[in-house]
């Protein structure tokens, strides 16, 4: 068992000369859920991008269960990535797209259709499989798009905003699925601006500002860096650490 399912030290990325990361430091280790939090515009995308290949850092060490991302791409098959926007093919029906990304995944026989006709029961997608995905509402394609992003057991999951368009119920699901990762062992990965709903999950956080770490730790270690009392929301706790109001380190 490695040390820690995902390593990131000494981000930095640029766009046209402009800081976007300017040194992201978080760990995810076995069994956790980890929250990326931040103000809109601090680097929490650009972050879960560099991590998963889509954006090449500028410098910086980006690990996944041990391996090196910016030099072995094998990583990928243990990760699962569900991104804010998720573009998903319009021209193919629910089910069409579920059996489509169990196969890329490397699902084959009867385990593909099982776990396809798993996840999709778990996301009440299958009153929806003949649909195609243009004719789905949005909440119903970021059910769809979650499940895929789990179909293949995943050691790592990493979510940008999961809960964007999902209701209450499916929610409660996301969350279930993400417990039953890190309950095998596994980890995620999570990046949100919805406090209240991160905080009931996670079991430790990281806190970005203007695309630079601030601090990261336990949801208690977060509060006691504000002095602020453990019934405290985290809300409150983001708010004073990043305007300067807390011990950071």
């Amino acid at each position: 068992m490695v040390g820690a399912l995902v390593e990131v030290v000494g981000l930095w990325k640029s766009f046209n000369g402009e800081h976007a990361l300017r040194g992201v430091n978080l760990t995810v280790r076995p069994g956790e859920i980890h929250g990326l939090l931040g103000l809109n515009g601090a680097g929490k995308t650009t972050t879960l991008k560099c991590l998963v290949g889509l954006l090449k850092p500028d410098r910086g060490l980006l690990r996944v269960c041990g391996i090196n991302v910016t030099v072995d791409s094998s990583y990928k098959d243990l990760i699962g990535f569900l991104p804010e926007n998720p573009p998903l093919p319009e021209y193919l029906t629910a089910k069409e797209f579920l059996l489509f990304a169990a196969r890329l995944r490397s699902l084959s026989g009867p385990s593909l259709d099982q776990r396809v006709s798993e996840v999709a029961e778990l996301f009440d997608l299958k009153r929806h499989y003949s649909k195609l995905i243009y004719e789905l509402s949005k909440g119903v394609r970021q059910r769809l798009a979650f499940a895929a992003s789990v179909v293949h057991r995943p050691s790592v999951l990493i979510l940008d905003e999961p809960f964007n368009g999902l209701d209450p119920e499916a929610q409660r699901t996301a969350k279930q699925i993400m417990r039953e990762i890190t309950d095998l062992d596994g980890g995620v990965l999570v990046s949100t601006h919805l406090l209240d709903s991160i905080e009931r999950i996670c079991d430790s956080a990281t806190i970005i500002h203007e695309g630079k770490t601030i601090i990261s730790g336990t949801l208690n270690q977060l509060r006691s860096a504000t002095n602020l009392a453990d019934s405290e929301p985290l809300e409150e706790v983001f708010i004073r650490l990043i305007s300067g109001r807390g011990r950071v380190s």
